[in-house]
């Protein structure tokens, strides 16, 4: 048996470590349109600060293909998949499948607004963003970025930490609108003002232009910002462009059942690029379950994917914020707020049930509460 794996990132390696662990024998062949090993995107934001080397993030190494038997094409680019051939033509040639599980991620949106003709506007995605962005930082004073969501702040105070002026623009009125609530969204705000990163919040970027005297952000408000560099950090969009007219079903993402099986028998996704239930998780964890329950999947195990509980941790200049579950509020919403010190928890319950919980300063419970929400429902009694 033959099968590929569209990707290198942690979907497409978990479920490739789980594949091997039921199968000693199938093929496995992973693609990936970078020329690098798997390193933990997550941590790109240290390294973009100067905390760590690349060597420091790097998760597999060559050896760890070799060892699992499995052959790693790099800098391949899928152009497209012919599912009635089984086949996949990428710019390092056609390859053939058995089975195939798209783990292709997703990359940083690009805005209306967006220039990359202007010299030092970035979107941060993957170590080859990261050092364009250092380069640049080497020589110049002042930094914006566009978008306060988890990325952005980590952005604006890795760039901080190399010595630049750094504001946040979020079209929000409050930072992390979807991991926080406005109570614990201006706790964090403050911390982080006392660190040095300035905000400008409900503020939403229309244009982008450089004049002599640098770049210049203006906003639909008419406020205008001026900075050396620009980092647009607008979200992430599935990569799934190389689909099109092969008759996988693609809504925002890569729709999957269950089974994480798209609308093609032998065709499964994972990770970032994949929709389910309505749902593009973009987290971590969550494509790393996938991986594994994909990679039992096609290695014939029975396994069920039954979503992922939405989780958030941050720390920046030795802040940490975590978000877990449901914090929205309803009217049978019930919430619990507790403060000390430095340190700031709230939970949220619905009809008696821990839905959600934000943390800031301590976050040691984390854990705690992520398997506490995760608790299924108890069965209403007949």
């Amino acid at each position: 048996m033959k099968i590929v794996i569209i990707g290198n990132g942690i979907a497409a390696t978990s479920a490739a470590t789980k594949i091997r662990e039921f199968d000693a024998s199938c093929e496995i062949t992973m693609l990936s349109d970078e020329n690098t090993p798997f390193y933990s995107r997550p941590r790109l934001l240290d390294y973009l600060a100067g905390k760590v080397s690349f060597e420091q993030i790097t998760i597999k190494s060559e050896q760890w293909y070799n060892k699992l038997n499995i052959e790693l094409v790099s800098g391949a680019k899928v152009f497209s998949i012919t599912p009635q051939e089984n086949k996949i033509i990428t710019s390092k040639g056609d390859i053939s499948y058995d089975a195939l599980l798209v783990a292709s991620g997703a990359s940083a949106a690009t805005p209306p607004f967006f220039r990359p003709d202007l010299k030092n506007v970035f979107r941060l995605r993957t170590k080859e963003d990261a050092d364009r962005i250092i380069a640049a930082a080497q020589h110049v004073r002042t930094a914006a970025i566009i978008g306060g969501g988890l990325l952005g702040i980590e952005t604006g105070f890795a760039l901080t930490s190399r010595g630049l002026t750094t504001t946040v623009i979020e079209i929000a009125d409050r930072l992390l609108p979807k991991q926080l609530d406005a109570e614990s969204s201006l706790l964090l705000k403050a911390s982080l003002e006392e660190k040095g990163l300035r905000f400008l919040t409900g503020k939403q970027a229309a244009a982008l232009d450089a004049d002599r005297e640098g770049l210049c952000i203006t906003c639909t408000d008419a406020t205008v910002l001026r900075a050396d560099i620009i980092v647009v950090s607008a979200g992430i969009r599935p990569n799934v462009g190389f689909l099109e007219g092969s008759g996988v079903n693609v809504g925002r993402g890569i729709i999957v059942d269950e089974k994480l099986r798209t609308n093609i028998g032998n065709i499964y996704a994972a990770g970032d690029c994949a929709e389910f239930r309505s749902t593009l998780y973009g987290i971590w964890p969550a494509a790393k379950e996938q991986g594994e329950i994909a990679g039992a999947i096609i290695a014939g195990q029975d396994a069920v994917y039954n979503g992922s509980i939405m989780s958030a941790k941050l720390k920046v200049v030795g802040i940490e914020v975590a978000s877990i579950g449901d914090i929205a509020v309803g009217l049978g919403t019930r919430t619990e707020s507790q403060r000390e010190g430095s340190s700031f928890r709230k939970l949220f319950y619905e009809n008696g049930r821990l839905k959600g919980a934000i943390l800031i300063g301590d976050t040691s419970d984390y854990f705690k509460l992520q398997k506490e929400i995760a608790l299924p429902a108890p069965r209403q009694s007949a």
